[in-house]
């Protein structure tokens, strides 16, 4: 009987899993920014990272192949990013964003595949799309970020010219890559090497391709729900 609570616990936990993952993720992405002035804003806003990157993994499917390298790279990411805070080595700021892209990748590919592997259109799916776009943006402002830290000067502009810190950074080439996967290019920050453009060129790209196909995906799961014969 433990064993079966314990399991009823687990499906109510997937069932909310990326309606919680969203939460976190606007307050990541949207409210963080907002709250620079105030005391202790670290803190905070490493409160709110590590939330996404937890919440993510709860949002994953038990029987998923890629649960176990997820939460490896999970604690690699956690382990990588306090190394990071403290200045403990100094190379943990790249293997920091290459744990956290790859966690990133991994989370794109088992949300992909939930997402097309559903029958039926819900607020669990239409949430669930809503977390693989904004996972998507990370996982490229992370690829923006690495690229940055490994060739400096791949990007330029005010914002990134003005950046001071790691947080910073991450903030603005997140944004970055919300821009550019909607293909808007307000213009304050530009590639600068070949490599910076080919991600920009490959993002933007993709971010069309996947609004296309994703709309056609829920459309075309709706249409047959509503014309099946099992309808009621």
């Amino acid at each position: 009987m433990t064993l079966l609570k314990g399991l009823d616990r687990d499906k109510v936990w997937f069932r909310y899993g990326f309606e919680n993952l969203l939460i976190w993720l606007f307050l990541y992405l949207v409210v963080s920014p907002f709250i620079e002035g105030i005391p202790f804003i670290r803190v905070i806003i490493d409160i709110l990272f590590g939330a996404v990157l937890l919440f993510a993994v709860t949002a994953m499917n038990r029987e998923s192949r890629m649960l176990t390298p997820a939460i490896i790279l999970l604690a690699l990411t956690f382990t990588l990013y306090f190394l990071e805070i403290f200045g403990v080595i100094n190379f943990s700021l790249q293997g920091l964003l290459v744990t956290k892209t790859l966690y990133y990748f991994i989370l794109v590919c088992s949300f992909t595949r939930y997402i097309f592997s559903r029958k039926s259109v819900d607020s669990h799916l239409i949430c669930a799309a809503l977390c693989l776009y904004l996972i998507i943006g990370l996982m490229w402002g992370g690829m923006y970020h690495l690229l940055e830290s490994v060739v400096s000067n791949s990007f330029s502009g005010v914002l990134i010219d003005n950046a001071d810190s790691f947080l910073t950074h991450a903030q603005h080439f997140n944004y970055f890559s919300f821009i550019t996967m909607t293909t808007l290019g307000y213009g304050d920050i530009i590639p600068q090497t070949n490599a910076a453009a080919s991600l920009c060129q490959a993002q933007a790209i993709l971010g069309q391709f996947f609004s296309v196909v994703l709309i056609a995906r829920l459309v075309g799961i709706q249409v047959a729900q509503e014309f099946s014969p099992n309808k009621e």
